[in-house]
């Protein structure tokens, strides 16, 4: 997942500089910092009416990421080692300076069994699994989405990470891209989330 992370190192900083406004709507916002290694970490939240299962079936169907990640162009289930554990190889397409990219990653998710909230984290799996590739591949890879159940049958949904696009990029294009990429999933994840009312084996639903 994610066109949305296609961030570039800026200025190395001490600590991790103040989380900036980036937009802000009824339901959603996103925000951006650069971290102490330089790269730019991402923080997105979307409220919306969905099952706790409808997000992990939206990832699972990795043949649709095409309808709510902008610019993916193809993502690939490798493996799956375990129930909750996915290991995907997903494909970008290159933009206006930017190259096509890829990453290899697992993704495992959780629930807390007091609270109902689901967490699904994601990390480089490439030293792992010897995948063919063709645009630059993105190691530095590292976020989390976070799934809470809230009253009236609807979730937070909430995105944390980074992820280092690797290759030489200018800041502002790779930022820029990155911000309106996330701006776009949220608005297309309400509708996508629709196709998947079912419950997810192994979730409790509220």
């Amino acid at each position: 997942m994610l066109a949305l992370t296609l961030l570039l190192p800026v200025q190395v900083s001490a600590t991790p500089q103040e989380w900036q406004e980036y937009a802000t709507t009824e339901h959603s916002y996103i925000a951006y910092r650069s971290l102490p290694s330089g790269v730019t970490e991402l923080k997105a939240e979307l409220t919306t009416t969905a099952r706790l299962g409808s997000f992990l079936h939206l990832l699972e169907n990795t043949a649709s990421i095409s309808d709510w990640v902008p610019h993916a162009e193809k993502a690939t289930l490798i493996a799956q080692p375990q129930t909750n554990v996915h290991i995907v190889h997903t494909q970008f397409e290159g933009m206006f300076l930017i190259a096509p990219r890829e990453m290899v990653t697992r993704s495992q998710w959780q629930q807390d069994r007091e609270s109902l909230t689901v967490t699904i984290d994601v990390s480089d799996a490439s030293d792992e699994y010897n995948v063919a590739t063709q645009g630059v591949l993105m190691t530095a890879v590292a976020f989390r989405w976070t799934i809470t159940p809230l009253n009236d049958k609807r979730i937070r949904i909430t995105y944390q990470g980074y992820a280092d696009p690797a290759g030489r990029l200018p800041d502002f294009i790779a930022r820029k891209a990155a911000l309106r990429a996330m701006k776009k999933t949220l608005a297309q994840l309400p509708q996508a989330l629709e196709n998947y009312p079912r419950a997810y084996t192994g979730i409790v639903e509220p």
